[in-house]
């Protein structure tokens, strides 16, 4: 049996869906943080102290996420996206705008979401309105997005006048706004869940603009091919999906997608 068969019959962790080369990083990581020196010993570690499955499934469960996280797609979604997405709305008389944060960690990618959407609302009296939802596997995580309190150097890629317009500061933390908080949905979902294809909040997806950044990579082609289907059933024709950079190539391997050239944004066709 291979050992990391073995440490998900311990741990119950499904490691077969990750990339060997992430599991490798991981597992390496956690046996110098628990200074065992082997696997062996890593899994007789893991067998006799439980928080360790834990700290483990975090630990897969990559947390790091950036407000702005990627700049130029985050201005292209500005300047390009909304207004085209609300022009289209307005002509089939429709004013809705439904954004989907699919992996969204501590919340920063639909917190930037969010104050994209209320200055294009605020700018453009559009009569658009958004709903924003955001997902994560992790509770821990979705608390947190909630909380929405974040350190200084957290808001670095935010422009001075939205932290002012956006955030309160206390002491060293500055915590969003609640009107910011409210126009988001949060709510844990598994993006490899067989049951469900889109999150229970949203009832039926359709959404016009999905962010799936920075998460494909950690996965082996089975796993990501999962969901990007699930993706793809939730995404209204002619809607948009968004990925990391370094996922250009995964998630333009769809046929039913239109690339956008040097950006990691992807367009369904109808």
């Amino acid at each position: 049996m291979m050992m990391t068969d073995i440490i998900t019959d311990i741990a119950g962790i499904d490691l077969s869906i990750y990339n060997e080369s992430f599991v490798e990083k991981t597992i390496t990581g956690r046996l110098s943080e628990t200074q065992c020196s082997c696997l062996d010993e890593y899994t007789a570690y893991l067998q006799n102290n439980r928080s360790e499955t834990n700290k483990l499934k975090k630990a897969l469960n990559n947390n790091f996420s950036e407000f702005f996280r990627n700049t130029l797609t985050f201005a292209f979604v500005e300047h390009t996206l909304l207004p085209a997405l609300a022009e289209r709305k307005t002509k089939k008389g429709l004013h809705e705008i439904r954004i989907w944060s699919a992996a969204c960690a501590a919340g920063q990618e639909a917190y930037s979401i969010a104050m994209l959407c209320d200055a294009f609302s605020k700018n453009h009296h559009s009569g658009i309105r958004f709903r924003i939802f955001a997902t994560d596997i992790s509770e821990t995580n979705i608390q947190n997005a909630q909380h929405g309190v974040y350190p200084e150097n957290a808001l670095k890629q935010v422009i001075y006048d939205w932290v002012k317009t956006y955030f309160t500061q206390k002491n060293d933390r500055f915590i969003v706004h609640s009107k910011l908080k409210e126009s988001i949905d949060f709510s844990t979902f598994d993006l490899l869940d067989k049951a469900c294809d889109c999150p229970p909040a949203s009832i039926y997806g359709n959404f016009d603009i999905v962010f799936c950044a920075n998460l494909l990579f950690y996965y082996t082609p089975d796993a990501y091919k999962r969901i990007l289907d699930k993706v793809d059933n939730c995404l209204a024709d002619k809607g948009y999906l968004i990925v990391g950079n370094a996922e250009k190539e995964i998630a333009g391997n769809k046929k039913n997608y239109h690339r956008f050239a040097h950006l990691p944004i992807l367009q369904k066709s109808v």
